[in-house]
């Protein structure tokens, strides 16, 4: 691919400017301002090697003082750096793409604005937060569910889905179930896009089009304008609904096993965000590294991987998902999944009624006198289910995330590769955690993904690092190969491979003709020659000063 420069050159802000903008802000407005050291430290924390660090991070709390905020940023041409939550965990969390560039904190930007029961959306600001929703739903006594993502439940609703973030159920496409943005623009004039532009409109929130040209699409993964307020869509609760997790037998059925994926997805029976992981993911989020580890190898051992996969009965690949609907309609997928994947691995469905059962054998187990009898329970249970009495807590989880409800289970898997134990709260930036999130999207055909792996994997053996991928269907003929690196902060040797491997995965999905689903603020590459040039066109014309977020997606004014 032929390409141009199309990120910005500039490596750091000017720290004068960046001090006469902070004391503007103090002298002219009440807007909370933090720019003392200690505090910019923690602010400047990230998962990914080498963040950069902010000159200051500002909070507002309403949408008059976020266009205030812009409005002196311009004065002063002092660039800001827009964060819903700042729980962008493996792109970059809350730090900037340049150096001393002022971080726009939205998180006190936090009302739950409206829930519509009759027309199942509701109006949100970017503060908000997946339990936040899920919670406001149950107290409420809505009929309401709510899509959520497999990452923090104190991320972002509104950030996650401009960034396109994957969820779980059939609402997974998160920017897709938006409609109706109220935006600040870089002159900090604010805008309200589709039917919202036309004033007190019913079908704002409704119907995503608009008239004219679809605008919405400007403000995801770019920096044309900041969203303060957003339409989601939720969706009913449903008559029925079951998870289901499936294991490979045989690795020679992997391509099988995606080619059925696409046919399901593509017959309606499965949904967007179904997901098929591999072992090293699979075992991050059932264990860690063995003691002492971490600290002595890259990546696990062969002897090491085989045990583990053992210990815990991970099979090569995994498959899951969930099915909502009707009771017949959950029986009729139930029975097309067994039918259209018999004879390649093992099929389990988790519902209410399995999860109390499990429930009800774990704590008679765990509650049994001696040890010796607990290890019979144990291996009883293995014996009858061919798992492990750990996964009774997984699949507690996967039933209840694939149902809307936030949790911190499976976002604590980045604690894999550390020797600290993992924490009931995760925080990876808080806990100096490396993992680098890398994800490029492929279409949802066997051998052309297992093409993409094995090149990719041929990098993570040449760098020498644990070979994780989630691939997620991020709809019916696509799925998102969601790969991560893990790496110890500590070590400056593996923190230069980790940022090296990445760069090579993405030159080499890019030499594929590989499109990124999504960037970290670090990522190397930009677009292509005519592409770069009317981002660029775009850019200059929205926001001459480059005010908003130098470098987010690699775009910036020429």
């Amino acid at each position: 691919m032929n390409e141009e420069a199309s990120h910005s050159t500039v490596e750091t802000v000017d720290p004068a400017r960046v001090r006469a903008f902070v004391s503007a802000l103090r002298t002219r407005t009440t807007i909370d301002v933090v720019d003392d050291a200690p505090a910019l430290a923690i602010a400047g924390r990230a998962t990914i090697p080498y963040p950069k660090q902010p000159g200051a991070v500002v909070y507002p709390t309403s949408v008059e003082e976020v266009a205030a905020v812009v409005c002196l940023a311009n004065e002063f041409r002092v660039p800001v750096w827009p964060v819903s939550k700042g729980r962008n965990w493996g792109y970059g969390s809350a730090t900037p793409a340049v150096d001393n560039t002022v971080v726009l904190h939205l998180e006190r930007l936090n009302s739950i604005l409206e829930v519509n029961e009759d027309l199942a959306y509701a109006v949100i600001e970017p503060g908000v937060t997946y339990r936040q929703l899920k919670q406001h739903l149950v107290e409420s006594g809505s009929r309401l569910w709510c899509d959520c993502t497999d990452g923090p439940p104190q991320g972002s609703v509104i950030g996650n889905a401009l960034e396109r973030g994957m969820g779980v159920t059939h609402y997974a496409d998160h920017f897709g179930t938006l409609c109706g943005l109220e935006v600040v623009l870089a002159d900090g004039s604010i805008i309200r896009t589709g039917g919202g532009a036309f004033g007190r409109c019913p079908t704002w929130n409704t119907h995503k089009w608009g008239v004219g040209p679809y605008v919405e699409g400007l403000f995801s993964q770019s920096n044309f304008g900041i969203v303060v307020k957003a339409g989601i869509w939720l969706f009913p609760a449903p008559e029925s609904y079951c998870a289901f997790t499936f294991d490979l037998a045989r690795d020679e059925d992997f391509p099988h096993l995606v080619d059925a994926m696409r046919e399901l997805t593509l017959a309606g029976l499965l949904t967007a965000g179904a997901h098929l992981i591999n072992n090293i993911c699979a075992l991050s989020v059932l264990s860690q590294y063995p003691a002492g580890m971490a600290e002595r190898v890259s990546r696990l051992p062969e002897a090491v991987l085989v045990e583990q996969r053992r210990r815990y009965g991970v099979p090569s690949w995994s498959f899951g998902g969930g099915i909502h609907g009707t009771h017949e309609w959950v029986k009729n997928v139930q029975r097309r999944l067994r039918r259209r994947l018999k004879g390649m691995g093992r099929l389990t469905f988790i519902d209410d009624r399995t999860l109390l059962a499990a429930s009800l054998i774990e704590r008679t187990v765990r509650g049994l006198p001696t040890a010796t009898l607990r290890r019979g329970g144990e291996w009883f249970f293995r014996q009858m289910t061919g798992k492990p009495m750990e996964l009774i807590g997984v699949a507690r989880h996967v039933h209840e995330v694939m149902r809307g409800q936030p949790t911190e289970h499976f976002v604590r898997h980045v604690y894999f590769k550390t020797s600290m134990s993992k924490p009931a709260e995760a925080h990876p930036d808080r806990d100096n955690v490396g993992a680098i999130w890398f994800a490029p999207a492929v279409p949802m055909q066997g051998a052309e993904v297992v093409r993409t792996l094995d090149s990719l994997a041929a990098l993570y053996r040449e760098y020498d690092f644990d070979f994780y991928v989630a691939l997620l269907a991020q709809n019916s003929r696509t799925l998102i190969a969601l790969f991560c690196i893990f790496y110890s902060k500590e070590n400056a040797d593996e923190t230069r491979r980790a940022k090296d491997l990445h760069t090579a995965l993405q030159q080499a999905t890019f030499a594929a003709g590989l499109q990124p689903y999504r960037t970290s603020v670090q990522a190397p590459t930009g677009y292509p020659d005519g592409y770069a040039k009317m981002l660029q066109q775009i850019k200059a014309a929205m926001d001459p000063n480059g005010i908003l977020a130098p470098g987010k997606s690699r775009i910036s004014a020429p």
